[in-house]
This record gives C-alpha cells, structure tokens and sequence, in this order.
C-alpha cells in the first residue's frame, strides 16, 4: 500500500517532555544524541521548543524528499526568521522567488575560472599561515583555521585587505553572532532580546561590528578609483535585475556580504579544525596523507590541476564532513500540507533535521562512530551521494560548495607538506554545540616539522600520551546517549 493511501496519523512525541519547556534541556544538553535517539521512534517524531511543536524527521529518505522534491512546499522556519531580522536577507536567510533570483546573481563568481583563482590564493595565504605556527607549541587549532578561511574569503571574493583592527573585530564577532542568532532563536518570548543582560549586549554590539567592517570592505570597493574586477563583490555592485534594470540596493550589498562572510568562514573552518584533529588522532593516516601530498607537490603548493590526485586526502575530508558535520541542525517550515511517514504536516508546521545525526545513522554507514576514511574508497561502503548532505541539497544547496572543496583541500596540503600534527595530551576530544555548528573542545594540537615518520612511542611517552591511544582516543560524545526523563530530574 503506498503511503498516500493510508490514514494520517499523528507523529509521536519524543519521551521526556517538561511543562513549559518541552524538550529543550536535552537539545541544549546533548543535541545530537538526543536527535539520534529519536530515531527509535519512528520516521516522525514531535518535540517541543517550549510550546512550539516541531517535527523532527529521522529517515533519510524523507529528509531528501523534504529538501528536493518538496522544496518549493517549504520555506526555511523559525530560525531563519530570526536571523532575517538580525543578519538581512542575504542567501543565508532569503526565501522563494527572491532567493533564487539572487542565487542566480551570485552563482557567477563560483565558476570552474573562478575557483581554480580562488585555489591559487588559498595556496599562499595557507603557507604564509602555516610558517607562522611555532613548531613544538602546544596552540589551538580551531582559531587558526577559522582566521584562514576568513582571510581566504574577505581576500577570494572581496579582493580586499583588512586592517588588524578590522581583523580582530570579525574574529570577535562572527562566533558571538552565530552562538546568538540560534540562543535568540529559542527564546521564549521577543522581550528577553531587550533585556540589557550581558549575552544581549555582546550579541547586539558584534552584529553592529560585522556590519560596520562589511561596510567598510563596500565602500573600499565601490571606490572611483577601485575599476570593475571579476570578484563577488565587484559582481554584486555591478549586475543590474534583467527585469528592472536596477542595480542591487547598497543594504542588500551588505547582506550577502555578511552572508557569504559567515558561511565562508565558520563551516570552512570548523570542518578544518575537525580533520587536523582526526589525522592527530590516526598518525598512520596522517603518513598516508602526507605521503599523498609530496607525490603531488614536494612543497605542498598544489595547483588547481592537482586537486584531483588528492584521493586520499579527499575521502579523509569527506568523512570529516559524515561524522562532523558542521551544520548540526536546519530547519523548514510547512507553506503547503505536507505527509511524511503517514504523518500529515499542515501549513505552518516547523520541521527539523539534523544532518550529522543522519550521517551517523547505522543504516547508512557501518560502526557510524568510527572515523574511517576507507569507507568513502569501497563504493558498496558508503551511502549514496543524495544521502550525502554536508553542503544541503536542492535549491538551497550551498552555492559555495565547490569553492570549500578546493579551499579545504588545498589547507590540507600547505599544512600536511610542513607540519606534524599530535595531540598535546591524551585527554579525549569534546563536540560544542553552542553556536550554529558543532566545534571540537579539547586537547591541543602540537605541531612538529614533518619526517617520513610519525611520531615515536618514545617521544609520545615524554609527552605523557601513552602508545595507542592517539587513534584509540574516543570522542566524548560518541557514546551512546539514549533520553529518558530520568537524565534531567526536575527538583
């Protein structure tokens, strides 16, 4: 019997919930895990946000029919719509018509020309950086992959130079506004947002700071004697709508900026961050890898030609991106009824789905928890490529995707060609799910000039790690979470 000939029924509602707040303890709490365990509970399960229901969708397939054949049934939920009202309506944020017209706009600048262009800086601002890391200091890496890929984006596609001060002002702001956008998000009501509270504060003076340097790289490029050029910017400043003949609005200028800005630097740079972690973890891996690299180029600068003999290094990103994800939850809204499951979701019915809790789904992928770069080498050991969604699927895919692609693999190399990477201590790695994406919390990461070998067992012992467990150290929430209204008692 197919699905459209069977009664609707009513998605069931997740264990544990709480007067007035719902669910939101374990989503705040253990948010993959919870969205994990939700699976065992059908294809649709109903939580709640406080008294917002949501519907969670747990099978794959659904998720992709939610994003591709009903695409044009949904739009993109309540969480956009608060980061509309704080961010604009850049492609981040915009919906339909207006959406897709202004992706048109912008699909320009991340042609095969362009990209290969953009490879090239990648490749010198990477080795610049990588020169700059003290060999034998113990330094974090996150914050330096999220410097880089924010340098490789206000450089690629603003062709422009920022000043210190204007550096440290992004640096500050970008990870306040995407922990704020999504904690303003859950909110339960719109006054809490006026409350002069120190969180309001921080997050009301890193918005006004993001939009100031994103004016100021306008102006520097709308500039008389700054002439037309082939970056994104330039594109954006220049194109006229073919049916109005009128240019875009300087605000709407700023909001893909700001857009693109954000994108560009925290997925990038987080997924950065996770893969140094890993190869840390799997010395032998990182061997391999390196190996792979002074095969293509001795000194690590990789030309847009070689991306593609980067194998390895690529299945090792792409499982990155499977256990990873950086895009831990997304959302969309019901514009038109909508059966999932048997489930009849009406107009206006929020849905959620967490992408890196369907890439760890054992359905998919065997011992989901266990970082192997192997299973993207065996065709038969991995999910199709639509069950794939790193970068989203339809017609909102990520624009940016192929320009992520080359910056991350061209990082790799620059920095797999110079540096040995370990962990500074054997304490085990910890995912943050506090802002937009989930970022790795733990030891760091020391970095050594490379040899042909990884590190010793005997220098591993002066360090304090003990034999094994670089490639055996967990990751604290890889076990198994499973909710119960036990895990958080109301006293």
């Amino acid at each position: 019997m197919r699905e459209e000939d069977t009664p609707p029924g009513t998605a069931p509602c997740a264990p544990g919930h709480l007067p007035l707040l719902g669910h939101l303890l374990p989503l705040l709490a253990h948010p993959v895990p919870f969205l994990q365990s939700l699976a065992d509970h059908g294809p649709v399960v109903r939580i709640h946000l406080w008294r917002r229901p949501v519907h969670v969708l747990t099978d794959p397939e659904l998720v992709h029919r939610l994003l591709v054949r009903d695409a044009a049934k949904t739009e993109k939920g309540f969480v956009f719509d608060k980061a509309r009202g704080l961010l604009g309506n850049g492609l981040f944020t915009s919906e339909g018509a207006f959406h897709l017209r202004q992706r048109r706009l912008v699909q320009p600048a991340f042609h095969r020309d362009s990209i290969h262009r953009y490879a090239a800086l990648t490749a010198r601002l990477a080795a610049a950086a990588v020169t700059r890391w003290e060999p034998g200091q113990a330094a974090p890496i996150e914050p330096r992959m999220h410097r880089l890929a924010r340098d490789v984006v206000v450089e690629a596609l603003f062709a422009t130079r920022l000043s210190h001060a204007q550096k440290a002002r992004i640096d500050r702001a970008v990870p306040v506004v995407l922990t704020g956008f999504v904690q303003r998000a859950l909110y339960p009501s719109p006054l809490l947002e006026k409350l002069p509270v120190p969180a309001n504060r921080r997050f009301d003076t890193a918005v006004r700071d993001l939009r100031t340097v994103v004016d100021e790289i306008i102006a520097q490029a709308a500039a008389p004697h700054q002439g037309p050029d082939d970056t994104l910017l330039s594109l954006l400043l220049t194109t006229r709508d073919k049916e109005t003949g009128l240019a875009m609005a300087p605000a709407q200028v700023r909001d893909e900026a700001v857009s693109l800005l954000l994108a560009g630097t925290e997925t990038t740079g987080t997924t950065l961050a996770w893969f140094f972690h890993e190869l840390a973890r799997h010395q032998d891996l990182q061997n391999e890898l390196s190996e792979e690299v002074r095969a293509v180029a001795t000194d690590g600068a990789v030309s847009p030609g070689d991306l593609p003999r980067l194998e390895r290094t690529g299945h090792a990103l792409s499982e990155t991106l499977r256990l990873h994800t950086p895009n831990w939850i997304l959302m969309r809204r019901a514009v038109a009824p909508l059966r999932y499951g048997g489930v009849v979701l009406p107009p206006g019915a929020e849905i959620l789905f967490s992408p890196t809790a369907l890439h760890r789904s054992p359905r998919l992928h065997p011992d989901p928890l266990r970082f192997d770069p192997d299973r993207w080498r065996r065709p038969a050991g991995h999910a199709p490529p639509r069950l794939f969604i790193p970068f989203g699927a339809g017609h909102h895919k990520c624009v940016g995707e192929s320009f992520a692609w080359a910056e991350m693999l061209v990082v790799a190399a620059a920095v797999l060609a110079r540096l040995r990477l370990r962990p500074a201590t054997a304490t085990p790695l910890r995912e943050s799910a506090t802002a937009a994406t989930i970022r790795p919390r733990g030891p760091l990461l020391i970095a050594m000039s490379s040899g042909p070998r990884g590190t010793g067992a005997r220098e591993r012992r002066r360090e304090g790690i003990e034999p094994g467990c670089i490639s055996e150290a967990p990751i604290l929430t890889d076990r198994q979470f499973r909710f119960s209204p036990r895990t958080f008692p109301v006293h």
